[in-house]
């Protein structure tokens, strides 16, 4: 109750909000994705970002975007903390059986998430604007708590 609250609150403020990193929660950017495929990896990916969100609004994130698409790829999440406006990658595996979630996340694709942040930022004519690339790599065990590692600013 006290989570859905605070959420409500954040949401309401972002709405009346002038820093213009806040308002870009607001703005009809590239296309998003709503699955609702019957797809054992597509379900665990989305319940994987549902709980990256979680995490994050909990580590006082404002949560501005969500499966933005864009001509080169996908961003998961699009965040502010404090004054930086964060691209978050999220991986999300049932187990470490074939090695931890952000080792997925080769040099090739941190490239591609520094293009799309760029692309992005460039879209919405945002300038001088920090921005940093974030990797939330969640292990989701059957009956057990997830297990988030969160890997801030790759290079």
């Amino acid at each position: 109750m006290w989570r859905w609250i605070k959420n409500f609150w954040q949401d309401f403020s972002r709405y009346f909000s002038s820093d213009p990193l806040v308002r870009i929660s607001f703005s009809p950017i590239g296309t998003t994705r709503k699955s609702t495929s019957n797809n054992p990896k597509e379900q665990l990916a989305r319940i994987g970002e549902s709980e990256a969100e979680k995490f994050l609004r909990d580590n006082n994130y404002v949560i501005l975007q969500r499966n933005i698409i864009l001509s080169n790829g996908e961003v998961d999440i699009i965040a502010k903390d404090k004054n930086v406006l964060v691209f978050i990658e999220v991986k999300t595996r049932r187990s470490e059986n074939y090695g931890k979630p952000y080792e997925a996340v080769t040099p090739a694709k941190q490239k591609r998430l520094h293009k799309l942040a760029v692309q992005f930022m460039n879209l919405l004519k945002l300038r001088n604007i920090n921005y940093r690339i974030d990797i939330i790599s969640i292990i989701l065990p059957q009956n057990s708590e997830p297990q988030i590692t969160h890997i801030k600013d790759i290079k």
